[in-house]
């Protein structure tokens, strides 16, 4: 099934150009070669039938760009005279080949591919015919990144590249798991107890905010980035705040405890 619905190409030599890149990538080689940049093919010269050639694969191809526009007889019945015309000119082609390939972008077509197979029958043909539709050139075309955003990069969903992820560095706070959760645990419960207070005022705590702070107060670029010796003053100074909140002064008052001590943390985690 196909990835995408590409529109036919509209203009003679891109679609030769595409045809040549297609079928280099399908049989990964560079020997298909556009005539136009062949001393026997250039462009004014009598191109006997063919616009694009390999000889290591013994393979020349005809494109026919067709407007879609009309109705499928109409371009089919065009394209049969186009072919019936084409191989009499290849009779007079001085190049040995052995497969010779109409591509068009008119739609993959079963009576085309089959008046070929008559025609090679009936003339006894020495080499074979093969038909492919824009369908099949559409198929192939997706199997290549690199030829989709060449020839239709307008259709292509552009990705966004994905920032690789920092490696904290060594003796960083976002090291140590323990020492990173305990913190966690701290500035939660501050700003949790902070909210009561703020709730009467119909404000919220600013999370965002309070994170900063603390990281410019270590001069790290975030709280995982904290060097690891200031865990202790780290550690003191949210239970300082926690102290000062309201609620921490109504539980001191209480005789009850603000917060757990990180020894009992690590046993314990809240």
């Amino acid at each position: 099934m196909v990835k995408y619905q590409l529109p036919p190409l509209k203009d003679d030599k891109i679609f030769e150009e595409f045809t040549c890149d297609l079928f280099n990538f399908l049989e990964n080689t560079l020997s298909y070669e556009n005539i136009d940049f062949q001393t026997f093919g250039v462009k004014g010269q009598n191109q006997k039938g063919i616009d694009v050639f390999s000889a290591k694969t013994k393979t020349v191809i005809q494109c026919k760009l067709k407007s879609i526009d009309k109705k499928d007889d109409a371009i089919r019945k065009n394209l049969i005279q186009d072919i019936n015309a084409d191989l009499e000119k290849v009779k007079d082609l001085k190049i040995d080949f052995e497969r010779f390939i109409f591509v068009s972008t008119f739609r993959d077509d079963a009576q085309i591919q089959e008046y070929l197979n008559q025609i090679r029958k009936e003339q006894e043909l020495a080499f074979h015919l093969y038909y492919w539709g824009w369908d099949t050139l559409t198929k192939n075309i997706e199997r290549s990144e690199v030829l989709l955003h060449k020839y239709f990069p307008q259709f292509i969903k552009k990705i966004k590249p994905v920032k690789p992820k920092l490696e904290l560095p060594e003796g960083a706070l976002g090291k140590e798991l323990s020492k990173r959760n305990y913190i966690d645990y701290l500035k939660k419960r501050y700003g949790d107890w902070k909210q009561f207070e703020l709730n009467k005022k119909g404000e919220k705590f600013n999370w965002a905010s309070f994170t900063i702070s603390l990281s410019k107060r270590y001069k790290a670029s975030g709280i995982n980035y904290i060097d690891v010796k200031y865990f202790d003053d780290l550690a003191l100074y949210l239970k300082g705040r926690i102290d000062g909140t309201i609620m921490g002064k109504i539980n001191k008052s209480k005789g009850s405890k603000n917060y757990s001590a990180f020894e009992d943390f690590l046993e314990n985690p809240l």
